[in-house]
């Protein structure tokens, strides 16, 4: 009886057990199960677009600030009274090309110079008799020479071809002498009545009517207020992106107005800055309607036109990384290739065609990124267009 019992109890415990193992298999295989499902590869889903190559006209930006072409300092070359000085010769007076600026007593120099046209005068007059009856073609042109003197205006220049003969009369009577002479005082009226060689300011401590001024005095400076130009520095590389060969335009603008003015290049330096290791280019533009936001002293922005580039592509700068690589989608997979930067763009990078033809590039930026990994567009890929307008340039590397 007891036997029987205990052989109950043993296999009674020997089914419990059985039952735990099967329970445990069960659960351990359930388990597994569970980690695969958990292992699946996630498909992400990202934004992509299609690189398509063209050309591009490069734009090179810089800044600097407006300069004038023309600074000229006066100096007077006469002296003696004021008889006249625009708006009293004060900062800031506008002059315009030709316009009198300042006049110097001049009747004396004036009544010096008529004495002597007239004592020229005379010397060619006593000189007509004898060529009337030595040589009636000689006398003639003579004739017509004397004629033409006004005594109040510049004498002209003495006939051409003149014969030994003439000469030797000429110089008998001092024609010759006479003839510099007035020339000489008319040069000297000149420096008596100053006037503007082109449109611009003045900068001066002031002259009024009646003071006294001396020979040697500074009168004023004048400022070229319309034809300008901008001092750009730009580093090597920017420089390799012009081409100096042909003519090359430019576009300035203020960056306190939306007002845009056309200018040109018209000089670069060849000496490197060795601070900076950067070339002034120089910028030439007119400002006829004196647009204070393109006056001298402000500073503009230049987008200067760079060269021509072929079969390239532009693509957002932050897709390449510092080793040149971009990740790209291949057959719903994430993979990578690299390109060929010529420049970089502001926001953007230019590339060489150095990439399979349609290559699907992945715009969205991805958070621990492994080759391989599944992806999915999250729509139509788009074409990056490579037809816009010029872009601005900072340049990575020559072409």
């Amino acid at each position: 009886m007891k036997l029987r019992e205990n052989l109950k109890k043993i296999l009674s415990i020997f089914g419990v057990l059985a039952v735990g193992i099967i329970l445990m298999i069960a659960l351990g295989s359930t388990e597994k199960e569970s980690n695969k499902r958990e292992l699946k590869p996630e498909v992400r889903t990202v934004e992509t677009q299609i690189v398509t190559f063209g050309n591009i006209n490069l734009e090179i930006t810089g800044y600097g600030a407006i300069q004038s072409q023309n600074e000229l300092n006066v100096v007077s070359e006469a002296s003696g009274k004021v008889m006249f000085a625009k708006n009293n010769l004060k900062n800031g007076t506008f002059v315009k090309k030709g316009e009198t600026v300042l006049i110097i007593d001049q009747r004396e120099v004036e009544n010096t110079l008529y004495s002597l046209r007239s004592n020229y005068l005379k010397a060619i007059a006593s000189l007509l008799a004898e060529m009337k009856i030595e040589n009636v073609n000689i006398y003639k042109k003579w004739s017509d020479y004397f004629e033409s003197i006004d005594i109040k205006k510049p004498i002209p220049e003495l006939p051409y071809n003149l014969t030994s003969r003439e000469k030797i009369k000429l110089s008998a009577r001092d024609i010759l002498t006479k003839f510099y002479a007035v020339k000489n005082q008319e040069i000297l009226l000149t420096k008596y009545k100053i006037t503007a060689p082109f449109d611009g300011f003045l900068k001066s401590n002031g002259i009024i009517k009646n003071s006294i001024i001396s020979k040697g005095m500074k009168l004023f400076k004048i400022t070229d207020a319309k034809n300008l130009e901008v001092a750009i520095p730009l580093l090597v590389e920017d420089i390799n992106l012009i081409d100096f060969f042909k003519k090359i335009t430019a576009t300035l603008y203020s960056e306190k107005s939306d007002d845009i003015i056309n200018g040109r290049i018209i000089r670069k330096e060849s000496i490197l800055k060795r601070n900076t290791q950067t070339l002034d280019v120089f910028v030439a533009f007119k400002n006829d309607k004196l647009n204070t936001y393109f006056l001298p002293g402000n500073y503009i922005r230049v987008d200067i036109q760079g060269k021509y580039l072929k079969n390239v592509a532009r693509i957002p700068r932050y897709l390449v990384d510092n080793n040149s690589f971009i990740y790209t989608m291949v057959n719903g997979k994430l993979a990578h290739s690299k390109v060929d930067v010529i420049t970089i763009q502001n926001d953007y990078a230019i590339i060489r065609n150095t990439i399979p033809k349609e290559t699907e590039i992945v715009k969205t930026i991805l958070q621990k990124p492994l080759l391989g990994m599944g992806l999915k567009s999250s729509s139509e890929s788009l074409k990056i267009n490579n037809d816009s307008p010029n872009i601005n340039a900072t340049t990575v590397g020559e072409f």
